[in-house]
């Protein structure tokens, strides 16, 4: 096989697909090529589902403006890639609640979390322990109290990507090689060529390297700077319910680990998330799984009795300094590098598809806003330290 695009994108995850739609629209004939059967199969697919601005340790801090604009983005996002794909993704919009079950804990959210989201002007609703109770009837009865975060959302990765992948699959303009993976890839000034490991080869004006932790084979000048970063996560299913069996997602601390749980318009709850830095099997373990369910217990005493639905692992791409690779990576302008969303992926896929828009046009539409995010993921943010890698022709 030998083809011509206008942009070759190397990952099929949430931010791969997200690029490819974001490019198709702007005019651009896109190839995607994944090593799965199907798109999404990887981080995109093993991710909790929460859109997320506040609650994330990193949002409070150097990604709050870049979570704030793909927030922004994503309600008329996801309408598009529904009327697209015909395929509905229920989107929980009732907000987030970050909820303490001691005294500890309520007293660390009240002196140390609340004053820093007062500080970047989150919204955020004290919450009593009888009014998280009676939000949230499951809440075990030793909550003391919490936070109502009304701007956060979630919904069902395994969804979005579905109704992605289908949007993708329809767009004249995109085709799609599932199954193979970049071997070699030449850059020269006027374009770039990659050959596949099925012998195919592609040429075209740029390449998108969206690999999620796997991205350094192809930027090994760029390597270094990513890690894989292993997480578990598992599903309850709630007895004869029918919509969401909680109204919000909601976090908290057990044992003095975090426990998260989404509920899925369907009954199931997800309950998670491990994080294990430097690893990257996908094979979930007894042990993860036995604090995923204690922390249950501890949150939703009830929910932890429901029914068990499934355990699963996957590999999130992180960064030595928590913030994404977004930006050119060698002399040319022909490679961007999308990927090290670690945990946020699902958040960052729209404005991801924003910022390699804009550099895709050499920042000639871009804002000042734009110009600044960019300026945050760049990968030259590393430099002299990490060299770009070398090219070809």
């Amino acid at each position: 096989m030998r083809a011509t695009c206008d942009v070759t994108i190397a990952g099929g995850g949430i931010v791969g697909c997200a690029i490819a739609h974001r490019l198709s629209a702007e005019g651009r004939r896109v190839m995607v090529v994944d090593g799965g059967t199907r798109l999404g199969t990887g981080a995109s697919s093993a991710a909790m589902g929460g859109i997320i601005t506040e609650t994330d340790e990193m949002c409070l801090g150097p990604l709050r403006e870049l979570v704030k604009r793909s927030r922004d983005l994503y309600p008329a996002w996801l309408e598009t890639i529904i009327g697209l794909s015909g395929i509905q993704v229920p989107l929980l919009s009732t907000g987030a609640l970050q909820i303490a079950l001691d005294d500890e804990e309520m007293t660390r959210l009240q002196e140390e979390v609340l004053p820093r989201w007062r500080a970047i002007e989150a919204k955020v609703e004290p919450l009593s322990r009888h009014e998280v109770l009676r939000v949230e009837p499951l809440i075990s009865e030793e909550v003391r109290g919490g936070f109502h975060l009304p701007t956060e959302l979630a919904l069902e990765p395994t969804r979005l990507m579905s109704s992605l992948s289908a949007a993708l699959w329809q767009d004249p303009s995109i085709r799609i090689e599932p199954g193979s993976w970049v071997e070699r890839v030449e850059v020269h000034a006027g374009g770039v060529a990659v050959t596949l490991d099925n012998g195919g080869r592609i040429e075209s004006g740029h390449l998108v390297v969206a690999g999620g932790h796997l991205s350094g084979s192809l930027v090994p000048g760029h390597a270094s700077l990513l890690l894989p970063i292993k997480g578990e996560a598992m599903e309850v299913l709630a007895p004869g319910s029918r919509g969401y069996p909680l109204r919000h997602h909601v976090y908290a601390c057990v044992e003095g680990r975090d426990i998260y749980v989404v509920p899925r318009v369907d009954g199931r709850l997800a309950v998670g998330v491990t994080y294990e830095r430097g690893r990257s099997d996908t094979v979930p373990t007894t042990g993860n799984l036995a604090v995923m369910r204690r922390g249950l217990a501890a949150l939703a005493p009830e929910a932890a009795t429901w029914k068990h639905v499934r355990h699963w692992a996957g590999v999130r791409p992180g960064t030595l300094d928590g913030i994404p690779l977004i930006g050119h990576v060698e002399p040319h302008g022909r490679v961007v590098l999308a990927t090290g969303h670690v945990g946020l992926g699902i958040t960052l896929a729209p404005v991801t598809a924003e910022l390699v828009g804009a550099l895709l046009d050499r920042g000639r539409t871009a804002g000042a806003a734009t110009r600044a995010l960019l300026g945050l993921c760049d990968p030259a943010r590393f430099s002299p330290a990490v060299a770009p890698a070398p090219t070809d022709g």
